[in-house]
């Protein structure tokens, strides 16, 4: 059903508009870049906004360089795309008054927490990635890919997965994958772009936040922050500190991984978990969301007290 109206959306539209959330990871920006693509390939008078810095790591995405910012767009679109989003509140405040102001919203996502808050909503919470929701949807369509829709497609999955190794992968993930491979994609580009492109004022930051680390539990919660000084002083941008609550989580014994970045007013909260503690549990408690495995939220200040309490959530949920 929800696929038909869709397509209605779609057919009755002239332009569109697709945009990134705050803070974009690898399967937003491979999802809307598809999309992108897929409509430049329809004819449509496509408008790809990302309002954030894009991780250098991205700039590889086919196409991701027209993208504008939304304070550029000055007239309604007919419809606005959100992809990988799961509260509205993820969208700046530019973008969220151009999605309400849309003819049609449609709201594509996997997110386990998502609100439902387009007037079509494609959530498919048993997919990995919304990367692979995006195939399924173009498959449905009827429409045949070509290698950079294919490109954006794996490595949205990709990303979303930790390159295929993440218990959330289904056997359907790898028949995906497989599909995009034949369109003679470069898998090699994408795992470099993704995994071997870490800079050194990355690197910096990574190990300035790890001599932060402290231990609980028996070594099973490990919790790791940075500032913005902290930040500033590598050279680093904040988009840098991506990857280290999963370096952390990687550690031999940790089953719940924490990272904390303190912002000025505010505080983003990083939840990742191996094996038996559900991260929803606890970014939930904050308003935030995400999935079994990988959760985060968005907290108040003072630090000291939020991460107490964080600690705390993470002991009860391992019992």
């Amino acid at each position: 059903m929800q696929i038909e109206k869709i397509k209605k959306a779609f057919s009755e539209s002239k332009s569109v508009c697709i945009a990134s959330h705050m803070n974009p990871d690898g399967d937003n920006l491979g999802s809307i870049c598809a999309m992108y693509n897929y409509l430049i390939s329809e004819n449509k008078n496509a408008f790809l906004i990302i309002d954030d810095l894009v991780p250098k790591n991205y700039l590889f995405l086919p196409n991701i360089a027209h993208s504008v910012k939304s304070e550029n767009i000055a007239f309604v679109p007919d419809l606005f795309i959100v992809l990988d989003c799961a509260d509205i509140g993820r969208l700046g405040e530019n973008c969220r008054s151009l999605f309400l102001k849309s003819k049609y919203k449609i709201n594509i996502d996997h997110h386990k927490t998502n609100t439902n808050f387009g007037d079509f909503n494609l959530i498919d919470s048993s997919s990995p990635a919304t990367g692979e929701v995006l195939f399924n949807l173009f498959k449905d369509l009827g429409f045949e890919l070509d290698k950079d829709i294919a490109t954006c497609l794996y490595t949205a999955i990709s990303s979303d997965t930790g390159s295929f190794k993440y218990d959330s992968i289904r056997p359907d993930t790898f028949i995906t994958a497989a599909h995009l491979l034949e369109y003679g994609i470069d898998k090699n580009e994408i795992a470099v772009n993704l995994y071997q492109k870490r800079s050194l004022e990355k690197t910096k930051l990574l190990i300035k936040a790890l001599s932060t680390m402290e231990l609980f539990e028996n070594n099973k919660i490990a919790i790791v922050y940075a500032d913005d000084e902290m930040i500033k002083s590598c050279g680093a941008v904040k988009s840098d500190t991506e990857g280290i609550v999963e370096f952390i989580r990687d550690i031999d014994g940790v089953e719940v991984a924490v990272f904390m970045k303190i912002k000025e007013s505010s505080i983003k909260l990083s939840i990742r978990t191996k094996s038996h503690v559900d991260a929803t549990k606890i970014a939930t408690v904050y308003g935030g969301g995400g999935h079994t495995r990988a959760a985060g939220a968005d907290m108040d200040l003072p630090f000291k007290e939020r991460k107490k309490e964080v600690i705390k959530l993470a002991m009860d949920e391992l019992k």
